[in-house]
């Protein structure tokens, strides 16, 4: 048990020198940036981890250690200060350009994919100066209806509008399996 002993009293001693060393550090650090390491309140110090019981720590060495006294020295965990970085103000934020969207009737929609070919949904909605949302359901409902179809998935979709011919032929075709069968 001896040698045992004699490594917790080795840890022990070496967490007492890093703590040593890291006030030091901390001391001259804040020399270094004009700033007094006693004269941060508690509320500008930023709190640090605390200790849980699965790490053998107790409550006792976590508030020690959130006010920053240090640990005591049985402690296997070393007391840092948080380090203290220097404030960069934050970009502003640019703010969104809000335009105003009109009500898109049905109608423009399928003169706007009549003269286009194929467009995306949000290509629609920016020619229509209408909201995307809004585009969307509209198209499906034109969809429904047999007026418009659709191609592709997810980000490729493209909505086109069904032609006089394409429903001629579509309608021929139908004819023609009708006889087939009746034959």
């Amino acid at each position: 048990m001896t040698g045992t002993a004699d490594i917790i009293a080795s840890i022990d001693d070496r967490l007492r020198q890093l703590n040593e060393e890291i006030r030091a550090l901390t001391a001259a650090r804040a020399a270094l940036d004009g700033r007094d390491p006693r004269a941060i309140t508690r509320r500008q110090r930023k709190p640090t981890r605390q200790l849980s019981r699965d790490n053998g720590g107790t409550r006792a060495q976590a508030a020690a250690q959130a006010s920053g006294q240090g640990l005591p020295e049985t402690s296997n965990e070393v007391a840092a200060t948080p380090p203290q970085r220097s404030r960069v103000p934050a970009k502003p934020r640019r703010a969104r350009e809000r335009r105003s969207l009109d009500v898109v009737a049905v109608g423009r929609i399928e003169s706007l994919l009549t003269e286009h070919g194929a467009m995306t949904t949000s290509a629609l909605a920016e020619r229509a100066n209408g909201n995307r949302v809004q585009i969307l359901a509209v198209l499906r409902e034109l969809e429904a209806a047999g007026r418009i179809r659709r191609t592709g998935q997810r980000r490729s979709t493209r909505w086109r509008a069904i032609t006089d011919e394409e429903r001629i032929q579509k309608r021929a075709a139908e004819l023609a399996a009708r006889s087939k069968t009746a034959v």
